[in-house]
């Protein structure tokens, strides 16, 4: 096994065996129009999921399978958005339709010339898709036009292929639409409700979602009151145990059990930080020969220093002044909303402050997926190896 930093998917993919069995009997089922929404912190593996689900589907057949990140959007607009999304699924139709050219190249192609590439009756969606994509900007389209334009796309193209072709779209950090701006306004959750509503008459798609931060899925999915509530099949990823720590690392490497658990206590079972650090073990040991726990704690400090560095000091900075004091304070083992707010030194810079309101921080640190409540008045960090650099690094309490 290579161990690697990408989403992990084929005969590397290790556990979630359940969760990977419901999606595939029920994406693959074309009677069934139910889809749905992956969540969990960060790092956790739902890409991986995401993308393994996808592999299999489409090595079954018959199935057209999309699969589309809103984090990868430059311009992050509605605009960036529905433009994509359809280019993806035209192109994911391609071998049903027979459609000799890729959607970005057909984009490119004079109108006058795409009529006669696509002449034959049943490309004719196919154009009137292409056609409204390249003509987006010298028409005047509506919001709400656009998206549902985008989202009924797979239904016609359902109905022109042979056979029952279904199509399952995947959008991942789904919430994150809602920041996405039109004419630069931000829209909000209203695209949330318009694309429920049009998934409602879905006949032959299916929606999987995901999404990293608990508090933005509860606005679009988990909650009562928002647009998919029930409307999807939820799921919460959770970390490894020690056994498939244990699977994960023992694959690529000569290991003892002291170190599988010294590993597994660093990482909390988080796929990301498993694979980092038996990459880096790999590179220690290239020759092979086994793994001490002496390697383990030293690679893991090497991360800390040096990787964790690149990973964390940009997800701190992206912080309110406030807000890393918060954090930091946590971090330093303040845990209670009164310990948090009271004068305390730190060997932190410039950031020796006392905070009111802290309530008010843990709950914007809450919803931006850094802190979580785990007790009445109970406050810890999500991330336990984010946690560990703010002590080494930025306290310096080793």
């Amino acid at each position: 096994m290579a161990f690697t930093l990408t989403p992990v998917k084929g005969e590397d993919f290790i556990n979630r065996t359940r969760i990977l069995d419901e999606m595939i009997s029920e994406l693959s089922n074309p009677d069934s129009t139910s889809g749905f929404a992956l969540y969990g912190r960060r790092r956790i593996g739902k890409t991986s999921i995401l993308k393994e689900v996808s592999g299999r589907l489409t090595e079954k057949g018959n199935i057209a399978v999309v699969y589309l990140s809103v984090w990868d959007l430059i311009d992050y607009t509605v605009e960036e958005l529905c433009r994509k999304l359809i280019l993806e699924i035209i192109d994911a139709y391609r071998p049903y339709l027979s459609l000799k050219f890729r959607s970005y190249e057909l984009i490119k192609t004079p109108l006058s010339i795409l009529r006669k590439i696509l002449s034959e009756a049943e490309l004719k969606v196919v154009y009137d898709e292409i056609e409204f994509i390249i003509s987006r900007n010298n028409v005047q389209k509506s919001r709400d036009e656009m998206i549902e334009h985008t989202f009924t796309v797979s239904e016609k193209l359902s109905e022109k292929c042979p056979g029952n072709i279904k199509c399952v779209i995947m959008i991942d950090e789904f919430p994150s639409v809602i920041d996405l701006k039109s004419n630069n306004i931000k829209v909000g959750e209203a695209i949330l409700r318009k694309i429920r509503t049009i998934s409602e008459n879905y006949q032959h798609t299916a929606l999987c979602v995901s999404g990293s931060l608990r508090s933005t899925m509860n606005l679009a999915v988990l909650s009562p009151g928002s647009p998919f509530y029930r409307q999807l099949i939820s799921k919460e990823i959770l970390p490894f145990d020690l056994k498939h720590t244990g699977e994960i690392l023992s694959a690529g490497l000569n290991i003892t059990e002291d170190c599988i658990i010294e590993i597994y206590n660093f990482s909390a079972g988080i796929p990301f930080y498993i694979q980092y650090i038996g990459k880096m073990l790999k590179r220690r040991r290239p020759e092979g020969g086994t793994v001490t726990i002496g390697d383990a704690k030293e690679t893991e400090s090497e991360f800390i220093r040096e990787e964790g560095n690149m990973l964390f000091r940009e997800e701190f900075n992206s912080l309110s002044p406030k807000e890393k004091l918060v954090v930091l304070k946590i971090a330093k083992g303040y845990h209670r909303p009164k310990e948090i707010g009271e004068r305390n030194e730190l060997n932190s810079g410039d950031i020796r402050d006392k905070i009111s309101n802290v309530s008010t921080y843990l709950g914007y640190l809450t919803d931006k997926g850094f802190v979580i409540k785990t007790g009445k008045g109970q406050y810890e960090l999500c991330d336990p190896v984010f946690e560990r650099w703010i002590r080494e690094v930025l306290l310096d309490t080793r």
